[in-house]
């Protein structure tokens, strides 16, 4: 099957928000294990009830939403998209929010199985923070759509990813010792899990990770890749490395355990620059 066909859903999710379509857009979900974080450490909607709320809170007040993709990633049931987020907020209806973000789907059988995305919560209150007055009661009426409908909770989560925020410095190096080998120090924390994808299949090695750094090294040299974006969001880092003089890209999630522990990681490799469209058929 190919990658447009594989993922028909997942491209259709941004379709759906630019349309406005609530129902279609929360049909897409598994309805019972289906989920949303976005993002990630925010809160997690899950099932359908729940994930209309999301629409309700997040993508139902803004005027305007849609999904600026400059590439994607993909491997087994995962599709990994770097975009820019482009909004029309209530703040003012001719100034763009521009969000860049890193959005991951995965697949739950003929459904989608969650839609985690990693952007900078800080930098987006900073933008409501600089268009003043207007700004300011915007985000104060999107604070309490959080408190009142998505509940104290879900808004107290998504405070302390501003709060809470591993610093960018050390972000960088941990991306840096994934680029220079020195990542393999991972490999003392049995509870690690890294997945690593190049298109054609999909691998997830749990605990033993030297296996995984081997399979990387085999997929892409990572190290002469260098870093082009970089997104931290709460504990989890999202980050692209491209390949200098080629067309080669390296797409990587990770969620750590303190500055230099690292819980989890996907690592998709995009031998070429490719953006999936959705096709309506």
């Amino acid at each position: 099957m190919n990658p447009t066909e594989r993922y028909r859903l997942a491209l259709q999710s941004p379709v759906l928000v630019g349309d406005k379509d609530r129902d279609g857009w929360v049909g897409l979900f598994d309805p019972e294990r289906g989920f949303v974080e976005d993002p990630v450490e925010a809160g997690r909607y899950q099932g359908r009830a729940n994930i209309e709320m999301f629409w309700d809170v997040f993508i139902g007040p803004q005027p305007s939403v849609r999904f600026d993709v400059e590439r994607d990633f993909w491997a087994g049931d995962t599709l990994v998209r770097q975009c820019t987020v482009v909004n029309i907020t209530q703040a003012h209806p001719d100034r763009t929010l521009r969000v860049p973000a890193l959005i991951r789907y995965t697949l739950a059988g003929d459904r989608v199985g969650s839609l985690r995305a990693v952007w900078e919560p800080r930098g987006v209150v900073s933008w409501f923070f600089g268009m003043g007055g207007r700004g300011l009661w915007a985000l104060g009426r999107h604070g309490l759509r959080m408190t009142t409908t998505a509940g104290l909770g879900n808004a107290l989560s998504f405070g302390r990813t501003l709060m809470g925020s591993l610093r960018r410095p050390q972000a960088e190096a941990l991306v840096e010792g994934l680029r220079s080998g020195e990542a393999r120090r991972w490999t003392g924390l049995a509870r690690t899990r890294i997945t690593v994808g190049d298109g054609d299949e999909s691998q997830t090695f749990e605990g033993d990770t030297p296996q995984a750094f081997e399979r990387l090294d085999a997929v892409c040299d990572v190290a002469q890749l260098r870093l082009d974006q970089l997104l931290v969001c709460g504990h989890h880092v999202g980050a692209f490395l491209k390949q200098p003089g080629g067309d080669g890209a390296l797409a990587v999630m990770l969620r750590t355990e303190g500055p230099e522990r690292v819980h989890s990681m996907t690592a998709l490799w995009s031998p070429k620059a490719r953006v999936l469209e959705y096709d309506a058929g």
